[in-house]
């Protein structure tokens, strides 16, 4: 995406100065084109790759801007077309359309209004008082405008170290909101800025009454239709391609359509995910490239993501931004998966589930999303009482609060939860990275695909049965391929061979969990996850050890013993049973602690 920062300010030589500090550093990394967008008291800035689809306009009667593609029933919209369509509206306009993108139109009489992407991907983050209002993609530029005060918000940070990702608008810093998904922000001359719905997760039982076959035929043709128009013919891509069931799914589409692109996947050629991706692009005889972020560069991309992401989406993905520059060259835009399994497919529905008591719950399912955090009675230890009072007890009343809101169905409720927090931030996230090398295509960001998984009930969509069978009956010669599952299991949706010779091989593989890594005195962990999450490994040892010299600075906010046993020392080895999961909340402390460096 676009890096951009927008001002409304009245006072016209603080605008300029403000402006004139943002504008060198408007560019996170290196290699893109900077652009501006003026009109009156309003100003846009932005850095962008060369080939970013950007699409902006200002005259006197004021300003369009769309970062990325916005699309409705014809096709993209462009900044003039979009401007039209606010001016067809009486009041505060019903501006949503699928795709990867945000939005802005700005007019003196009228005031400001600002959008995303049906799930928010996109981020956008607003501050504002009574005669200044600052958007950016990252709050980070903020600072540079002259009534801007930088403060700790503590509820921000509570809700991070508790799921890992942001809840409830509530950022790091006190007066900095994120626009919630699915909302517009609407400012108009002499009043507040406020949040005006725009589109809510499509929840239903539509679909409740037919057979199950009718759900596999109904999810595919929504998926089809999805990747037509959001990946039309006529253009090279690159996509990403894992080895899950998400990326081979979209490969498949793309190829019986005959769209050229180029497979990329992320790893080490000895990672199983490698093992089970690499026979995916022989099979369909597409292109494929390997991409490995090196562990020396671990710690350059944590500061990347605590300047410019302020542990927003958590910490456990930084080395997502060493990816955009292996994309520059390969194609204008990138295709990816991200988040259909949280669509059409989630595991996310069972976490509600008490086998049990044969029931759903709001508290199964927080344990769950809480695995990726601190837990509460941890948390509570941690934090001094004197500045955090009983943030910990009322967050979790808030997230059960929304939670609750979704839906009457409790699988429903869990199905809004995940793609509106975890989906959007981090799995969603990684899409700022790659927009800098090309432009993310996220066929997820569909309001027809949404409204098809909405609209199924748990017993197709909960743990990926209707996808899996898509896969089967589109594409069989990919789900006889290996399927990588995190684990050691690769086991294919519907193998050719016999099962007991499957499962001879996986017992073998079972055995080979490591390889020698030549050169070095170490052995490689398979698992492409695990090698890359491990808090132990070389990577997050080099970032724990740029992160432990800015410990003193949160000594007023943390208790020294409780955070001291929590986190210790780099060169401490921790033990866990399973290591994603329970150094998730860890890392976010650890971003929490690069991020102190600039801002406490």
């Amino acid at each position: 995406m676009a890096n951009f920062v927008l001002i409304i300010d009245s006072d016209a030589e603080r605008r300029a100065r403000f402006i004139r500090k943002v504008e060198p550093e408007i560019a996170p990394v290196d290699g893109l084109i900077t652009d501006t967008c003026a009109t009156g008291d309003f100003y846009a800035i932005w850095a962008a790759a060369e080939a970013a689809p950007v699409s902006h306009l200002a005259d006197d009667d004021g300003a369009s801007l769309i970062w990325g593609e916005a699309i409705d029933g014809t096709g993209r919209i462009s900044a003039g077309a979009l401007r039209t369509l606010w001016r067809k509206q009486d009041s505060y306009p019903q501006l949503v359309f699928d795709g990867f993108y945000a939005a802005a139109v700005y007019r003196p009489d009228l005031g400001l209004i600002v959008g995303a992407d049906v799930l928010g991907m996109f981020p956008v983050y607003y501050y504002a008082t009574e005669d200044v209002v600052l958007v950016g993609s990252s709050p980070e530029l903020f600072k540079h405008h002259a009534a801007f005060r930088t403060e700790l918000d503590t509820k921000g940070l509570v809700g991070i170290l508790l799921t890992m990702h942001i809840v409830d608008g509530h950022t790091l810093l006190r007066g900095v909101r994120r626009l919630a998904a699915g909302q517009a922000l609407v400012w108009r001359p002499g009043t507040s800025v406020q949040e005006i719905s725009q589109y809510r997760l499509p929840v239903s039982n539509r679909y409740f009454d037919l057979p199950f076959s009718a759900h596999v035929d109904i999810l595919d043709r929504a998926l089809d239709d999805a990747v037509a128009r959001h990946a039309p013919d006529g253009k090279r891509y690159s996509q990403l391609l894992s080895g899950g069931l998400d990326s081979r799914m979209l490969a498949g589409y793309l190829s019986e359509k005959g769209i050229s692109n180029i497979a990329v996947t992320l790893g080490l050629r000895s990672d199983i995910e490698m093992k089970c991706a690499i026979p995916v692009a022989r099979t369909l005889g597409i292109e494929h490239r390997v991409v490995n972020v090196a562990y020396d560069r671990y710690p350059a991309c944590a500061e990347l993501q605590a300047k410019w992401e302020h542990v927003a989406s958590g910490f456990n993905c930084i080395m997502n931004w060493g990816v955009y520059p292996y994309l520059r060259g390969l194609a204008s835009h990138v295709i990816a998966g991200f988040s259909l399994d949280g669509a059409i497919g989630t595991s996310w529905i069972g976490k509600a589930y008490v086998p049990l008591s044969h029931t759903m719950s709001f508290e199964a399912f927080f344990s769950y999303v809480n695995r990726w955090g601190i837990t509460p009675a941890v948390l509570k230890e941690l934090l001094r009482h004197e500045v955090f009072g009983d943030l910990v007890e009322e967050t979790v009343a808030r997230i059960r609060t929304v939670y609750e809101s979704y839906s009457e169905l409790e699988s429903q409720r869990a199905w809004c939860f995940n793609l509106r927090h975890r989906q959007r931030f981090h799995v969603g996230g990684m899409a700022w990275h790659l927009s800098f090398g090309a432009w993310p295509v996220l066929p997820v960001l569909d309001r027809r695909v949404l409204e098809t998984g909405g609209g199924m009930p748990a017993a197709s969509i909960a743990e990926r049965r209707a996808q899996k069978e898509v896969l089967c009956q589109r594409f069989p010669q990919l789900a006889a391929l290996p399927l990588d599952h995190n684990s050691y299991d690769f086991e294919p949706l519907r193998p050719r061979i016999r099962r007991q010779v499957a499962r001879h091989l996986h017992s073998q593989f079972r055995r080979l969990r490591f390889v020698n890594n030549p050169g070095k005195d170490m052995k490689v962990e398979r698992r492409y996850y695990f090698r890359i999450f491990d808090f132990n490994g070389p990577g997050w040892m080099a970032v724990r050890r740029e992160a432990e010299p800015h410990r003193d600075r949160l000594t007023h906010l943390f208790r020294k013993d409780p955070f001291e046993k929590l986190l210790p020392p780099p060169d401490v080895r921790l033990q866990f049973a399973n290591g994603i999961h329970e150094a998730s909340g860890l890392k976010s402390l650890v971003g929490f602690l690069l991020w102190s460096k600039d801002h406490l």
